[in-house]
């Protein structure tokens, strides 16, 4: 396209205005002095010249039909361009007085130039219409066929009149004729063209060419007092203009990306193709009022192609009201429909909902994994996966429910009370049966929520199903939840925690606990892990376990976190500083999920290191394996901070969406094994086998493993045998203040034996 684009001349449109404003200019002083015939003749020319080169420009610019079309106006313009040259020889070559000559080889080549246009036109695509635009499109050009004969049969007696019936008179009134013709045709063309490639105001500037010829005509009688002017002169300059313009507007229209919707592209096209046999209307009215007035009566066929037009304008009206209507219904439609599954919206799901009086059940369910599975499929596979989910809930729900995709990854069922407990059992047994996408066979695995509603129809039982599908999304396992009261008072204490929440970060109510890491066997700190704890002003502690969560969903998490990394940040610098520090490679800092979907967080941390002077490699980020496993940002974000020289440490490891690949995928540096598999050591063989794979793959890829939850000395000495040589619990020391820790570096270091 920038190729291409440089073939359009910045100066086309200019020239073409300048020369058509110094047309005018000349008639102007040619009604009071003398020049040579030569004079209007250069602008004339010179307008159709720059007029051809815009239109050859906007054939190499387009392409397919656009091509075709451009270059064939080219070519007809060239015609004209040579008829107005032939008639510039004519006129300085031959003396006269009066009308200034034309000759018939002028004539042809206007004439020629014309077909050549009307054939341009009526090759050039209008899309697909129904029926009922067709037969609009029909009365359109009959309107403009009985308009054109009104003003032909007024415009062939004032031509009889002022020049006779001769051969010359004739011929000269054919012509004139058939460019009339062309206009017609290019605004019928408008009216017609829904899906046209040429912008329609390229159109409507090709539009008022066609009436140069009758024009010139009137203006050829008008300026025969002064011989060195010519009707033909004085309108082709503006035939030049006009088709510079409607070039311009196609260059415009194909370098400028302008996205339009579909459902407003109709709606104006039907009002302007309403408006001009209006407009035609409103004009044949005044010609014949204007004619009425002049001579004191109508002849008969002005008459009668009135009264056509009324009737056929009468027709359009009534059919384009027909058409806005039920274009108005389709948008109407589509404005309560998903355009992607066909099935029905939120908004109209909502509205059957409130509008449902009797008692029914309420199903909301989003698909788990949705993101990686887009992620991993692609956006095609995934759309064509909502389509198939859709269809399987409009099968398993049946005629008389109603069936929704409320966006995204999430469906609604309305049911009557009778068939929902099936229709779940149902929906339940589908999730076994794995979904045909883009040629994928995909298993879809979903979070229900569920509320019904009695007889008093009193309850807001979308709310309810809302509430029910959002503890299924964040209880661990859970599949289906119906709703009850105690959702509703969990919901309430989540709220008043979410607001206790924001007042203690403003009171500074958290707390730093330190948990000593140590090296196998003698139990020697290496390290710590920074626990954040809520200690309320009465002394009451509030777990983490509670107002993480809470955290995480009101957005909080991203402040508190900030919080926490200048807060460890700091402490580090203070404990650098003081004897025994050495001993202390690393302290550790959790991030959540939802931390790790904020781009700023590598910031964050790179400016509370250069903050407080701290090496990078000091900071361990310990995230979980679900965090990341789908990939995206928050992948990309543990990248960045992995290039800032920071240590990225698996929590949890083996306890969330495990996989060894991540290991590969993910720049980790050590893993942490979870209590749960401590917990089997000294147990049967098969207990032990996971610890101690773990501890092989571990040493073969060369990351650093940390048991978590070591309770007892046995616990320590089998783990050291499995070759574990880290390992934190309270069999070793329990979350302790910062000062507890600078003690220990100032001792013997040992946290436990």
């Amino acid at each position: 396209m920038a190729r291409t684009a440089q073939r359009w001349r910045a100066w086309f449109v200019p020239v073409a205005v300048v020369l058509a404003a110094a047309q005018i200019l000349l008639i102007v002083l040619g009604t009071h002095t003398a020049f040579p015939k030569l004079l209007v003749w250069l602008s004339a020319t010179g307008g159709v010249a720059v007029a051809v080169a815009s239109f050859r420009s906007g054939a190499v610019l387009a392409g397919g039909v656009l091509l075709v079309f451009w270059r064939r106006l080219a070519v007809a313009m060239g015609f004209v361009l040579v008829a107005g040259l032939s008639q510039t020889f004519e006129v300085v070559t031959t003396s006269y007085t009066g009308m200034p000559p034309i000759g018939a080889r002028t004539l042809l080549l206007y004439v020629v130039g014309t077909i050549l246009a009307i054939t341009a036109m009526l090759r050039l695509p209008a899309g697909g219409r129904s029926w009922r635009q067709l037969t609009t499109a029909v009365l359109d050009v009959a309107v403009v066929a009985v308009t054109a004969g009104i003003a032909g049969s007024q415009y062939t007696g004032w031509f009889v009149d002022r020049f006779g019936v001769s051969a010359s008179a004739w011929w000269l009134n054919i012509a004139m004729m058939a460019i009339a013709v062309a206009g017609v045709v290019v605004v019928v063309k408008i009216m017609a063209s829904r899906g046209s490639p040429v912008p329609p105001v390229a159109l409507w500037w090709l539009a008022p060419i066609g009436l140069a010829g009758p024009l010139s005509t009137v203006l050829m009688s008008a300026l025969s007092p002064w011989p060195y002017l010519n009707g033909s002169a004085a309108v082709l300059p503006f035939v030049g203009l006009f088709g510079t313009l409607a070039a311009h507007a196609q260059h415009r229209h194909l370098t400028r990306s302008r996205p339009r919707r579909a459902l407003t592209m109709p709606l104006v096209v039907s009002v302007r193709g309403t408006a001009v046999p209006l407009v035609a209307t409103v004009v044949t009215c005044v010609s014949l009022v204007s004619v009425f007035v002049r001579t004191g009566r109508l002849a008969m066929v002005e008459v009668a192609g009135m009264t056509v037009l009324l009737v056929l304008v009468v027709a359009r009206q009534a059919l384009a009201l027909a058409e806005n209507a039920t274009l108005l219904r389709t948008v109407g439609q589509l404005a309560m429909h998903d355009d992607l599954t066909g099935l029905v919206n939120r908004r109209h799901f909502t509205a059957a909902v409130a509008a449902t009086a009797g008692p029914c059940t309420v199903v909301l369910i989003d698909l788990k994994d949705f993101r990686a599975l887009n992620d991993g499929l692609g956006s095609d596979a995934a759309d064509a996966l909502l389509i198939a989910y859709g269809r399987r809930l409009t099968r398993l729900a049946g005629e008389e429910s109603v069936v929704a995709r409320l966006g995204g990854d999430e469906f609604g069922l309305l049911l009557a009370e009778a068939p929902a407990v099936s229709v779940l059992d149902r929906l339940l047994a589908a999730g076994t049966e794995p979904l045909h996408a883009a040629g994928h066979e995909v298993l879809v695995d979903a979070s229900i929520g569920v509320a019904d509603r009695a007889d008093d129809g009193s309850a807001d039982v979308y709310r309810q199903a809302e509430i029910a599908l959002r503890e299924a999304m964040t209880t661990a396992g859970g599949r289906l939840v119906r709703y009850d009261a105690s959702l509703e008072r969990q919901l309430t204490q989540q709220a008043t925690l979410a607001a206790d929440l924001r007042r203690a970060m403003a009171a500074g109510e958290f707390q730093m606990r330190y948990q000593p890491i140590v090296e196998l066997p003698h139990g020697r700190m290496v390290a710590v892990e920074a626990l954040i704890r809520w200690v309320r002003p009465d002394g009451q502690v509030v777990s983490p376990e509670h107002f993480i969560p809470v955290a995480e969903d009101t957005g909080l998490i991203v402040e508190l976190g900030e919080w926490i990394i200048d807060t460890v940040c700091a402490q580090t610098a203070d404990w650098r500083s003081r004897p025994g520090a050495e001993v202390l490679r690393s302290v550790a800092v959790n991030v959540s999920a939802r931390q790790l979907l904020d781009p700023g967080l590598p910031q964050v941390v790179a400016d509370a290191l250069a903050r407080y002077d701290i090496p990078a490699d000091q900071l361990t980020i310990e995230i979980t394996e679900t965090a990341v496993f789908g990939g995206g940002r928050a992948l990309a974000t543990v990248n960045a901070l992995a290039q800032l020289g920071v240590s990225i440490s698996l929590d949890d490891f083996g306890t969330g969406h495990s996989s060894l690949g991540l290991l590969r995928t993910c720049p980790v540096h050590a893993i942490k094994i979870d209590k749960s598999f401590v917990d089997g050591l000294g147990g049967t063989p098969q207990q032990e086998a996971i610890v101690t794979a773990l501890v092989g793959i571990a040493d073969t890829m060369g990351l650093r493993t940390v048991a978590e939850g070591v309770e007892t000395a046995d616990q320590a000495h089998r783990l050291f045998e499995l070759g574990y040589h880290h390992a934190q619990g309270f069999h070793f020391a329990r979350p302790l203040p910062a000062s507890a820790i600078t003690a220990m570096l100032q001792g013997d270091h040992q946290a436990a034996a």
